[in-house]
């Protein structure tokens, strides 16, 4: 399995976008941020899925928080990341 990081311009800005890791998850993309505290601010994996949302397959937040969920969004804790990768 191999993991990449993903950067765009956003539009009008010089500013840009970033993706912390994308992974395949079958035929699709599964995108996923690390927070390192507040999960309230996820412009750029929302943006991802967006733009690519016929390629993403599900979205993940990573952080010191609990499970939950915004719109397609999961937010999982830090210490789930290898039972997420065991069902890839």
């Amino acid at each position: 399995m191999s993991a990449y990081y993903h950067t765009w311009e956003k539009e009008n800005s010089t500013h840009y976008y970033e993706v912390d890791f994308l992974l395949q998850d079958k035929a699709k993309l599964l995108p996923l941020e690390v927070k390192s505290s507040a999960t309230k601010k996820h412009e750029s994996v929302d943006a991802f899925c967006k733009k690519y949302s016929q390629y993403v397959s599900q979205a993940i937040l990573l952080s010191q928080k609990d499970v939950g969920k915004d719109n397609g969004l999961k937010f999982k804790p830090i210490y789930l990341l290898p039972f997420i990768l065991e069902d890839l």
